[in-house]
Parts: structure tokens; sequence; C-alpha cells
């Protein structure tokens, strides 16, 4: 399996587009991978997961058609996390070479109602709705998407609605995604545990950095999942542990967090990063 992080940062991005705090101008001055934008993932060229306002940049940053793409995993609506103007192009004169007819987005119940009430205000040419296919997903019910056994966790984040994680299994390896969330419930954590395959990677949240709030993960909470994980068995020292979400109010530059997690062995993600697993 092959995953790309597409953004890599929390939810104003980093820098945030309006702060001048001392990390801002920072990672301004520094660039590189410091530089963080809105939340995305890539699985295989073919599986995405969210939809945020950055995608066109990202996928213009890394020569990707999303009219190749026709399946998307929404973790929740947060705005920096689901976007849905940007698919009032898919298709009629603004795409009229698609490869894939239908769009089929996944998430919670809010994902279609979002994209329809945003519509009725700003209607969507019938053309083009028709192709995008939404799908309501349920905790802990198990979906086949393009290949792919997908299972929608609880995450521990945002109460007024369903929020999900993933487990994405292509049936010789799983990723287990846990952003956005804070510490899983013991609920999740007691699913994640009996997964019948043992994880391959892991992307954690770490928003917190070194601070708390329950519905974000921080840095040491990472720490303890990650030793969590390989003594329940569900990971082992094969699993490519890997920390996104980063926020410029809890973290400083990327050499600073990548040393921070250097003895615990967990990656720190940026923008473009490539991870492969396998088992």
């Amino acid at each position: 399996m092959e995953i790309k992080i597409l953004g890599s940062g929390g939810g104003e991005g980093y820098p945030a587009l309006f702060c001048g705090c001392e990390h801002c101008n920072a990672a301004r001055k520094a660039g590189g991978k410091s530089l963080r934008s809105l939340s995305q993932t890539l699985i295989d060229g073919k599986l995405l997961i969210d939809l945020p306002p950055d995608t066109h940049m990202h996928f213009m940053q890394n020569g990707i058609n999303f009219g190749e793409i026709e399946n998307v995993l929404i973790t929740h609506v947060h705005d920096d996390h689901y976007c849905p103007n940007l698919l009032s192009t898919r298709g009629t004169d603004f795409a009229p070479v698609l490869r894939c007819e239908k769009l089929h987005v996944y998430g919670n119940a809010d994902v279609e109602r979002l994209f329809d009430g945003y519509y009725k205000l700003f209607p969507i040419r019938e053309e083009i709705r028709k192709n995008i296919v939404f799908h309501t997903l349920q905790p802990f019910e198990s979906v086949s998407i393009c290949g792919y056994k997908v299972t929608p966790l609880k995450a521990n984040h945002a109460p007024e609605q369903v929020a999900l994680n993933y487990i994405i299994d292509d049936g010789k390896s799983a990723l287990l995604y846990l952003l956005d969330s804070g510490y899983p419930t013991d609920e999740t954590l007691a699913f994640i545990k009996g997964y019948p395959r043992k994880f391959g990677g892991v992307i954690l949240d770490g928003t917190m950095g070194e601070n708390y709030y329950v519905r974000h993960m921080n840095f040491e909470q990472d720490k303890k999942l990650k030793t969590e994980l390989i003594a329940s068995g569900a990971a082992d020292g094969n699993t490519r542990f890997t920390v996104a979400h980063i926020t410029h109010n809890h973290a400083g530059l990327h050499g600073e967090i990548e040393e921070y997690f250097k003895d615990a062995e967990i990656a720190v993600s940026y923008d473009g990063m490539e991870i492969e697993i396998e088992n």
C-alpha cells in the first residue's frame, strides 16, 4: 500500500493565514517541510481521504488528476476537511474529459446534508450533481470500496456529528488512520486491538503538541498509543507510525518535532511525504 500525505497541517495550516506568532513567522522563513497545508491523504493513487480547500493546490503540486479518482472518504465535515463547493466543476464544459463518470463520497450523514445545503443556495448543474453519489457509513461496519475493506471507527472528535477514523485494508496490509481524534475511546481501542490483521501503518493525530485537549491527541499520547498497540499485538516493530495534523499553536518547526519523536521511532509527516507499507 502506498500512502501519500498531500497535506500534513492542522485546521489553520502552518503558518496560519492570518497569524504572526513565533512559530508561523519561523515557518515562513524556514520553508520546506515546515510549511504545512490542510490535511489530506491519497492511498495508492485512487482512494482519497478528505476534501479540504487546499485540494486543488495539492493535486497541481503532485501531478494528480482528480477526474481519475472515483472514491473519497470524509472523516468529518469541519471545513478544513470537507469543502463541498470544490465539486461544482466536476463535469460538463468545466471538465469535459473524465475517466470516472461517478464520484463516490463516503462519510457520515452530514456529508451529503452539507453538500445539498450549500448547493441549495448556490445551485449545481444537474449533469454534475447526478454523478456525485453519497454513501453514509456507520462506525464499525465494514464496506468494500475499490478493492479495499474500509472500516469506519468512532473518532474521539466533534461531538456534534459522527466523526470517523478509518481502517483501510487491501488484503495484504492495513492502515490505521486516526485524524482528527483524541485518544481512542475504550470502545474504539478494543475494536482496533481486535482487528484480525496487524497494522502495517498508523497515522496518528498530533494536533496538541505538548498540550492536552480531549478531542485531539498530543505527542505523549502518540507515543503511548504506539506502545499500547505493540503490547496488544495490533502492531509490531515493522509497523510504520507517522504523526500528522501538526499545528502552529502547539508545535515548532519540522526538525524540532523530529527531534521530539526520534527516540520513539515515530516519523513526522510533511506535505508530499510518501509511505509504503507491506505487512
